[in-house]
């Protein structure tokens, strides 16, 4: 998969939208995409942004996937071509036929694919009629995707996705997304307080651009060098150790190798319970162990 900000000269079906979450609505537009794709004999394009857009919005929002979250998605998808724009104080000025101007003029495109709610340019201004019209002149077909909506009729977002993670709801979130909710990272140097009483667990950084999950403990899995283990996840504060810095740790179960420095992946399927302050660590190590039969005995099927 190439990554590119302009300047492409083969044939591209570009697939426009934040993809911030890559969920199933964007899964269905991403597919759509692809068939059209195949049709023209393109590439396979995707339009996102290397950061965080929305502070420049004036929003506290976060992305539920990091850049490079996405790029690992994408690349599951068999997407060929990633548009990879970076957000910035001019570039949020941009209207809507400047950001029209900088895609076609930049890219050839022989057909665009975007859901029905799509915006953009200057605060939204460009919606999808704009763009249809803009793009016949260019004698480019734009196929609008209908968004897809839960059993219960709401339609499937990145805002409701925030949501569920805010409210601790990850098998919500991950129905939604159709994956696993996960967090990539590097295994970091700590304090290694775990392996005192019997639970070693591997910290990782994460990017302040990823989206709040409630805090509490987790049943997860961990992907290490390609392989995928049952996990119990920490996310937030320790305070038994009076330790109020917000961190993401994971026993791996059934494993002992140092993987120091090491970029894993963090895969969440279930919240187990709320952070606890303990007296002991003899009391910690009890609950772990209820923790870890929990995760070891849950479906992690979507």
């Amino acid at each position: 998969m190439k990554i590119i900000e302009n300047n492409y000269e083969n044939k591209i079906v570009l697939a426009l939208g934040l993809f911030d979450s890559v969920h199933r609505g964007h899964v269905s537009l991403i597919s759509k995409a692809k068939e059209f794709a195949k049709f023209y004999d393109a590439k396979l394009a995707v339009f996102t942004f290397k950061n965080n857009p929305f502070k420049f919005y004036g929003s506290d929002s976060k992305t539920v996937f990091t850049f490079s979250e996405r790029i690992k998605i994408l690349e599951e998808l068999d997407v060929d071509i990633v548009v990879a724009k970076t957000m910035d104080e001019n570039y949020v000025h941009t209207g809507k036929t400047a950001f029209l101007d900088d895609l076609f003029n930049s890219l050839n495109i022989v057909s665009v694919v975007c859901g029905a709610d799509y915006s953009f340019g200057y605060k939204g201004s460009g919606h999808v009629d704009f763009l249809k019209e803009y793009a016949n002149k260019k004698g480019v077909f734009v196929n609008v995707v209908p968004y897809l909506t839960t059993d219960g009729g709401e339609k499937i977002s990145t805002n409701l996705i925030r949501k569920y993670l805010n409210d601790g709801d990850i098998k919500t979130a991950n129905a939604l997304m159709g994956r696993p909710y996960f967090i990539e990272g590097e295994v970091l140097h700590r304090f290694a307080r775990g392996r005192e009483f019997g639970f070693p667990t591997a910290n990782i950084s994460f990017s302040d651009e990823k989206s709040d999950i409630l805090m509490g403990v987790y049943a997860t899995s961990v992907v290490v060098d390609g392989k995928t283990y049952p996990a119990v996840t920490n996310v937030g504060t320790k305070p038994t150790f009076d330790d109020f810095s917000v961190s993401v740790e994971s026993y791996i179960l059934d494993f002992k190798e140092d993987i120091y420095d090491k970029k894993i992946v963090v895969e969440f399927f279930e919240r187990i319970r709320d952070i606890k302050k303990f007296n002991s660590t003899d009391e910690i190590a009890c609950q772990l162990e209820k923790d870890v039969l929990f995760s070891r005995n849950i479906k992690r099927e979507l």
